[in-house]
């Protein structure tokens, strides 16, 4: 459990690296951070760019306060960010489109009312006319 002391403590932490005041009272489960200090191997070699999305992490105030501290913040870097890390590089950091999501290519027709349900697989589409299905049993 976390003192009133070292709660105060990590918000104002928190607050300089870029996060809300509120964070720490209403913190999402899963977050998203962006790197914004490259992490090197001990060769010397980058392992992760500056600007690689890291998603699905927790969002314990204590967890992000740790990993703010290495470089992993909520939003991509930029030149108009100003983190340590931005600042000492000021370097344009192209951030990687997200993958662009499969569009559905199966279809299958609802026999009561004639609806085309369309999913990415047969199976998807099959699950998908199961569903639609019951909308039909509640209209009766």
């Amino acid at each position: 459990m976390t003192t009133t002391k070292e709660r105060t403590e990590m918000r104002e932490e928190l607050v300089e690296q870029g996060y809300s005041w509120e964070y720490i009272d209403g913190w999402q489960p899963k977050i998203t951070l962006y790197r914004h200090a490259p992490i090197m191997s001990q060769d010397g070699n980058v392992v992760s760019p500056v600007g690689q999305k890291v998603g699905n992490l927790p969002g314990n105030p204590k967890y992000v306060l740790s990993k703010s501290k290495i470089g992993m913040l909520p939003y991509p870097p930029s030149n108009a960010c100003e983190c340590r890390w931005c600042v000492a590089n000021s370097v344009d950091v192209e951030i990687p489109e997200e993958p662009k999501k499969a569009e559905p290519q199966e279809s299958i027709l609802c026999q009561t009312c004639g609806e085309e349900v369309f999913a990415l697989t047969k199976a998807g589409a099959l699950s998908r006319l199961r569903v639609h299905t019951k909308t039909h049993e509640g209209a009766k």
